[in-house]
C-alpha cells in the first residue's frame, strides 16, 4: 500500500507539537542537565542570584560594585574646590561599598553584601552532601581570604564618613585619596602587578585574586564544573529539615513536606 506524503498542514502540526513538548520539558527542568547541589550554590556566586541587579551572580555584583566605588572615589579626588560635590562622590562610594539597610527584606548590594553572600553560598556548597573534597577544602580558605576585602570595605566606609563630616576641603581631599587607593585595592589587590596571582599574601588580596582562587578551584573539580542553568539556580529550595532540593523534586514528593520548602 502506498503511503500518502505528509501534507504541509500535517508537517506544521507535528512541528508545533514537538515545540510544545520541548517547552513543557524546559519549564519543568526535565530537559536540562542536572547539576549537583554544590555546583548550584557555586553558580549563585558566579552566574545568577534571584534578587541581585539583573539577577547576576553575587561575586559578579561585588566586582561591578567595586568598579563603581573606584570611579566615585576617583571623581572625589578631582574635586579640589567644591566640598559639597566631593562629599557627594564619597556618599556614592559608600553606596557601592557598604550601603545602609534600605528597610524591609530588600537587600542593597554593595561590595560587602555581595561578597558576604558569595561566601555564604560557597559555604553552602561545601556543606552539601554531593560536594567534592576539593570544594570542601576551598571554602574555609575562601572565607579567610575574602575577609581581607570585607575588612577593607569597613575602612573605606569609615574614612568616607570622616571625609563627609569634615568642614575642610584639604582634609576631605586627603581622605578621598586614601579611599580611592583602598577602593582600587579592593578590586585589584595590593601590588597586583608583582604578586597578584593565587598564592600571594592574602593580606594583599582583592577581588581579582579571589576570582583566580575560584577559577583554580573549579579547574580542579572532578567531575568538571559547568555553568549551571538558570532554571536550577532559581529553583533550589531548602526543606524544613535543612536539606536542599530542586523545586520540581519537591513538587513530586508526597505530603510529607506539605508545609512547603523555604525558597531562599
Amino acid at each position: 500500500m502506498r503511503i500518502a506524503p505528509e501534507s504541509e498542514v500535517d508537517m506544521k502540526l507535528r512541528y508545533v507539537s514537538v515545540l510544545f513538548v520541548i517547552t513543557i520539558l524546559m519549564g519543568t527542568g526535565c530537559a536540562l542537565q542536572r547539576p549537583t547541589i554544590a555546583h548550584t550554590h557555586i553558580g549563585h556566586a558566579l552566574t545568577g542570584w534571584i534578587d541581585t541587579p539583573d539577577k547576576e551572580g553575587l561575586f559578579v555584583v561585588a566586582e561591578n560594585s567595586a568598579r563603581q566605588a573606584i570611579e566615585s572615589a576617583r571623581m572625589g579626588t578631582l574635586e579640589t574646590k567644591d566640598l559639597a560635590r566631593l562629599k557627594q562622590h564619597l556618599k556614592a562610594v559608600i553606596m557601592a561599598t557598604d550601603p545602609p539597610p534600605s528597610g524591609g527584606n530588600t537587600v542593597t548590594y554593595g561590595v560587602k553584601q555581595s561578597l558576604t553572600g558569595a561566601m555564604g553560598h560557597i559555604t553552602y556548597a561545601a556543606e552539601s552532601d554531593d560536594a567534592t573534597p576539593n570544594v570542601r577544602q576551598f571554602a574555609s580558605r575562601f572565607e579567610r581570604d575574602a575577609g581581607i576585602v570585607l575588612d577593607r570595605c569597613d575602612l573605606i566606609t569609615a574614612l568616607s564618613h570622616d571625609a563627609i563630616s569634615s568642614r575642610s576641603i584639604e582634609e576631605s581631599q586627603l581622605l578621598a585619596a586614601e579611599v580611592h587607593k583602598l577602593a582600587q585595592a579592593n578590586l585589584f589587590g595590593v601590588n597586583a602587578d608583582k604578586d597578584g596571582g593565587v598564592g600571594a599574601d592574602p593580606r594583599r588580596y582583592g577581588l581579582k585574586q579571589l576570582r583566580l582562587e575560584i577559577e583554580a578551584m573549579l579547574d580542579r573539580e572532578k567531575p568538571p564544573y559547568t555553568t549551571v542553568n538558570r532554571w536550577y539556580l532559581f529553583n533550589l529550595i531548602r526543606l524544613p529539615d535543612g536539606r536542599w532540593i530542586f523545586r520540581n523534586d519537591f513538587e513530586d514528593k508526597d505530603d510529607a513536606y506539605s508545609g512547603g520548602g523555604g525558597g531562599y
